[in-house]
């Protein structure tokens, strides 16, 4: 073999392998941006389940509380007027009152109600009587003025059933009936009642 054929040859190596070198080269930086871009992904796509997960919880759970006994006033042995008092759950944003619906529902009827009168200062401390002629109202003890329902306010919801905007009548006794409080987010508040057998007092606690 002579010195310039070995040189040719060699020399062919050292192509080769800058060759393979280069594509060596290609491959980890394709690889390394295919990696990049997993990895992107992923952490967007995690980022978007966390996301999703505390939107679910956040609907899941009312932001609505019964903050103490639910109260009924009673006429010609029926209940004509329910009282409930609300407050915010603990941790949760403030509620606009003006944007909530309300639902009531018994074994023969359904009545979303509308237009409900959001009574921020008044100065009777029986919320029936606050509730005067109209057929539903929020009606705020501790609050700052605004329609807004926020931490360590109490408000009540106070409803007229006799209205003709409601159920038009009284439940008897023994009849079951269902508000649903729909806050604009988050799920809603759902107070079951029965009324009793007993409608001698005026003014009667509503068991749960």
């Amino acid at each position: 073999m002579t010195t310039k054929t070995f040189r040719t040859r060699k020399a062919r190596k050292g192509i080769v392998g800058i060759e393979a070198a280069i594509v060596l080269i290609a491959f980890v930086i394709v690889a390394a941006a295919l990696a990049f871009v997993t990895l992107n992904m992923g952490f967007f796509t995690t980022q978007k389940s966390k996301e999703a997960m505390g939107s679910s919880l956040k609907e899941a759970s009312s932001a609505l509380e019964v903050d103490g006994s639910v109260l009924g006033q009673t006429s010609s042995n029926q209940l004509t007027k329910v009282a409930i008092p609300l407050k915010l759950s603990s941790g949760k944003n403030p509620i606009d009152l003006s944007k909530t619906i309300v639902t009531i529902r018994t074994p023969t009827k359904t009545v979303t109600l509308t237009n409900i009168v959001i009574n921020t200062t008044t100065t009777e401390s029986d919320p029936f009587i606050a509730l005067g002629t109209n057929a539903a109202a929020f009606i705020g003890y501790v609050n700052d003025g605004d329609k807004l329902l926020e931490t360590n306010e109490k408000w009540f919801l106070v409803i007229d059933l006799s209205n003709g905007n409601v159920l038009g009548a009284g439940l008897d006794p023994y009849t079951s009936f269902t508000v649903e409080i729909k806050p604009p987010t988050g799920a809603p508040l759902t107070v079951e009642r029965m009324v009793p057998p007993n409608l001698s007092e005026t003014v009667i606690v509503l068991e749960g």
